[in-house]
């Protein structure tokens, strides 16, 4: 799961980066979002339960979202344009 995780992360950074560098915070925040949401699906999916004693794609869901709503809630004030 770490790992999975781990490339899915790259992944997100790398589409981030496309765009221009001021953006990139919240670009990954927002990719991360969608991460997670592939993330729950897969879980869904293979029908796992988000209580096992081992990690899952539940917790890589959670990870992804974690880390998410931490990127947008520390730039989301320092983004262009905003108040």
């Amino acid at each position: 799961m770490i790992h999975r995780w781990l490339a899915s992360l790259a992944l997100c950074l790398c589409f981030a980066a496309l765009g221009p560098i001021e953006h990139l915070p919240l670009s990954l925040a927002g990719l991360l979002l969608v991460a997670a949401l592939a993330s729950m699906g897969l879980a869904l999916v293979r029908g796992e339960s988000p209580f096992r004693q081992h990690l899952t794609a539940w917790d890589e869901a959670a990870l992804s979202l974690t880390v998410s709503l931490g990127l947008w809630l520390w730039f989301a004030r320092a983004a262009p344009g905003a108040p």
